[in-house]
This record gives structure tokens, C-alpha cells and sequence, in this order.
């Protein structure tokens, strides 16, 4: 079996204009410049071909250590979509169906409508945990996200059982399937993971889909080597105005493996998870989902009532003609939504900066990768601006 390989290609032979991209580069370059990022690596791949990668900037500001295109980051959230397709290995050999209430697999849940300050009737299915209409919430900003898990002393939990059992016993800010509201529900589905495969999460994912999908240097636990590679977290110094290195607390990193976050990888090796769920389960020979399944997670999961309303999240808006797959934002009306993508598009991103998209209409996937927390609101999402140029430079390409 050959080991797949991603072919290169100019922009114009993969019908894109090679001096818009030339642009979005000159804007990373300006964001670095201007003390905005740290850095930026960006792969944008079409079909099977490379279309156009960029690296700018430091992996460290403190020690002007360069970034490379092999250079590792944490991927925070952006480790979210992993968990869905870990789910989805064990949908297909029968052990869940979505509509199974999580109190059938953690059954420390069988209570939680009954604890004072509930606001629910009943524990949530599995497919509000895909969706974040499971009842619990998170905040909307990252200042809100911190002290929620500030609260549940996220940090100093040892196990994610343990972890778990702190969710259990918070009472439900909503009925379940009333509202979108971002939270840890993707923790709860690696807890399933465990319990279902009697396997440690992150090895579950080496076994079964980073190793067949080649993607090496992608995990939870780093070797010597890609200890070195691993970027530094960055966040804005509110006195200074300047970006320094995150704390410990700011960078809120477990000792386990979780399913919302914890996870590593570079903008190549993502890139061959992307293109696993563009090839519809199958990158190369290896076929790592049935074609079924990888439509479910890029369908939308939320009822039509909540679909007609809006749910701000960071850069992200769910409703309004976006709707929500497995643990991911998909665009279900590009015209509604305003936004250029083709329809069907599925992303989501971390929050320390990484972000990707892949677009079945167009067979686009672009992956970003930076390392300073979300916190400005003053500055433009990167991949809202990637966006902007990646499909403008498809369009003017055309003749």
C-alpha cells in the first residue's frame, strides 16, 4: 500500500489567481509585522494537489526562534473534529446511536435534570453533545470559557473520569435541544471513547486513525524531537500592549488526553485529516470511514427552530444559514449566512488560533495555524480573512 502524498500545483493549474494568494500572504506577513500574531503557517490544498503554503514569523517570541512549516501546535478545540470521527468508528460497529441518551453510556448523568438549579427535565441524547445543545454552557468569550473552567479547577482534575464526574454534578443551564451554547459536551464523548474501547482516548486515535492516515506527528504525547518543534503559546499583555508567553493558567492544558482539546499537530498532518473527510472517509488506499459516515458529520444535526435564530461564538455564528455537524460548523446557505465558502463547508477552530475548513463543493481544505489567544476584538479572525481571499482568488482565476 503507498503511502498517500499530497502533489504540487501552481495556483493558475489549480484554478486559482496566484496574486490574490500573493496578497493574503503580504497580510500575514503585516499581522507578524505589527505585533498582531506571532507567526502563521498556511496550506491550502485542492483535490489531492498543494496549492500554496506560507510560513511568517517566530514559533517564540522571547527567543526569536523561527516557525517552520513543521513547526507543532496545540490545537486546542480545533481537536474537536477528531473526537466526531473517534465516535464514528464505533457508530459503525453498532455500539451508539445518536439519538441514545449519554446517561445510557455515563450513567453518572442519570441525575442531572434533578440537581438543584437544573433547568432540564432529562439528561441530553448523544447528538446534542455533537451539536453543544446538550444543555451545558460554556460563555461566549474566552474570558467567560476561563473562569468556567477555573470553577471546575480543570487543571488539577487527574483523570478525565474524574473530569467528568465535575460535569455530572453541574446542574443544566437548559433544556437539551432548546439551544446552542459552546461547552465541554466533546469531553463527554472521548469519556464514551474509553469506556466503549477500555482504551486510553489518545491511543485509541494513534491506532485507528492518525497511524493508517500517516499523520506523525499528531497526538497528545510528544517525542523529544517534536517537543523541540512545539510552538509557544502567546497571549496580549493588557499593560504592555505587546504579546508575551502564556501562563500554565492561561494556556489551560490538562495531564490527560480530552476530547474538546489537548491534542498537536502540524498544518501537513492535518491536512491529511482533511483530506480524509473531502475523500469522503479515504485518503489513498486507506479507507478510514465508510462515505456514510463522514456525510453524517458534515450534516447538520440542530432541529430547524434553532437554525432560525443566531448563536454568536467568538467569529462563528451558528444559525442564520450555518448550521452545526459533528462537532463543527457547517455553512447550509452560503447566500443566508454571507459568507463565500461553498455550501456544505465544515470548519471549526482552537483557542489559541488554529483553524481549518474543508469544502466538498469546491474540494478545498485550507488549514491555519498561529499561536496567540483569541482575545482582540478589534483584530480580524485570520481565516475570516483567508476566506475572503481564497474564494476571491478562485473567482478572479476564472476566465
Amino acid at each position: 500500500m503507498t503511502p498517500f502524498q499530497f502533489a504540487p500545483a501552481t495556483a493558475s493549474e489549480a484554478g486559482f489567481s496566484a496574486g490574490v494568494l500573493a496578497e493574503l500572504d503580504a497580510y500575514y506577513d503585516t499581522m507578524v509585522a505589527n505585533g498582531e500574531l506571532p507567526g502563521h503557517v498556511l496550506l491550502l490544498a485542492r483535490g489531492d494537489r498543494i496549492v500554496h503554503g506560507h510560513v511568517t514569523g517566530l514559533a517564540d517570541c522571547e527567543s526569536r526562534l523561527p516557525l517552520h512549516a513543521d513547526s507543532i501546535f496545540t490545537l486546542f478545540s480545533m481537536s474537536k473534529p477528531l473526537a466526531a470521527v473517534a465516535m464514528l468508528f464505533l457508530y459503525e460497529e453498532g455500539k451508539w446511536q445518536f439519538d441514545d441518551s449519554v446517561a445510557d453510556y455515563l450513567p453518572e448523568f442519570k441525575g442531572i435534570a434533578a440537581l438543584p438549579g437544573s433547568k432540564a427535565t432529562r439528561p441530553p441524547t448523544i447528538r446534542e453533545l455533537f451539536t453543544h445543545s446538550a444543555g451545558f454552557s460554556f460563555g461566549q468569550t474566552i474570558e467567560e470559557m476561563m473562569e468556567k473552567v477555573q470553577k471546575l479547577s480543570w487543571v488539577d482534575a487527574r483523570s478525565l473520569t474524574e473530569l467528568i464526574g465535575r460535569y455530572a454534578s453541574q446542574p443544566l443551564d437548559y433544556e437539551p435541544g432548546t439551544a446552542w451554547e459552546y461547552s465541554v459536551a466533546t469531553d463527554l464523548q472521548a469519556e464514551i471513547v474509553e469506556r466503549l474501547t477500555g482504551e486510553r482516548y489518545d491511543l485509541f486515535l494513534k491506532k485507528r486513525l492518525f497511524d493508517p492516515l500517516g499523520m506523525t506527528d499528531t497526538g497528545f504525547v510528544l517525542d523529544y524531537d517534536q517537543t523541540r518543534r512545539l510552538v509557544r503559546g502567546h497571549v496580549l499583555d493588557p499593560e504592555t500592549g505587546r504579546l508575551r508567553a502564556a501562563t500554565p493558567a492561561e494556556r489551560m492544558e490538562s495531564i490527560f488526553p480530552m476530547g474538546g482539546t489537548s491534542f498537536k499537530s502540524t498544518a501537513g498532518d492535518f491536512a491529511r485529516f482533511a483530506r480524509m473527510l473531502l475523500g469522503r472517509g479515504t485518503l489513498g488506499d486507506v479507507e478510514i470511514l465508510k462515505p456514510a459516515s463522514v456525510d453524517l458529520l458534515f450534516a447538520n444535526h440542530l432541529p430547524d427552530d434553532l437554525l432560525e435564530q443566531s448563536f454568536p461564538i467568538l467569529h462563528y455564528t451558528i444559525g442564520a444559514g450555518n448550521g452545526h455537524g459533528m462537532n463543527g460548523m457547517v455553512c447550509l446557505d452560503p447566500e443566508r449566512a454571507g459568507r463565500p465558502v461553498g455550501k456544505g463547508t465544515y470548519e471549526w477552530g482552537g483557542a489559541f488560533g488554529t483553524w481549518f475548513w474543508v469544502d466538498p463543493e469546491h474540494d478545498i481544505l485550507c488549514i491555519g495555524m498561529t499561536h496567540r489567544q483569541r482575545l482582540r476584538t478589534d483584530m480580524r479572525p485570520p481565516e475570516v480573512v483567508a476566506q475572503e481571499f481564497v474564494y476571491r482568488a478562485l473567482r478572479e482565476a476564472r476566465p
